[in-house]
């Protein structure tokens, strides 16, 4: 039997296989195995449970559904696996931009006003990012050829 690889499986398998590691990267950070890790504009810092440890292992296993779909996207059912696992990811980048955008609303510490400038809430969204939000664009992508893909195929 042959197997034939796509775009679709390949990005699944890519998208997936990065998610795994940055996922148990969160929670290895969170768990003290290792200090806070920045590299360019990602950022693991695990210095909070819910975040690091819980959103994390969510990171994690949406990357092992995605690497699981992967192996076989002509069938429907393998295709959901790997969409669910990317929909996993959506649910933690989304928490963390909402953090983002609720963390730049107040003004700093050294600030008399209360609400932040429209140029410091912006600045709020510079990097460094979570890895979920940098894992956002690839796995919208991916669940786009996904869904995009004809069965059989």
């Amino acid at each position: 039997m042959k197997t034939s690889y796509t775009i679709a499986s390949i990005g699944a398998a890519l998208v997936g296989a990065a998610a795994l590691i940055l996922g148990l990267a969160d929670v290895l950070v969170w768990a003290g195995g290792t200090g806070p890790i920045s590299i360019g504009i990602l950022e693991i810092t695990g210095e909070d449970f819910f975040r690091w440890a819980w959103g994390g292992l969510v990171v994690a296993l949406g990357g092992l559904f995605m690497l699981a779909g992967a192996r076989g996207l002509g069938d429907l059912d393998q295709r959901a696996t790997a969409v669910l696992g990317a929909i996993m990811v959506w649910l933690v980048a989304g928490c963390d931009i909402f953090g983002m955008i609720c963390g730049g609303i107040p003004a700093g510490e050294e600030s008399e006003a209360f609400f932040n400038s429209l140029g410091g809430f912006i600045g709020g969204f510079a990097p460094p990012y979570a890895p979920a939000i940098l894992l956002l664009p690839f796995t919208l992508i991916v669940a786009w050829l996904l869904l995009n893909q004809r069965q059989g195929a």
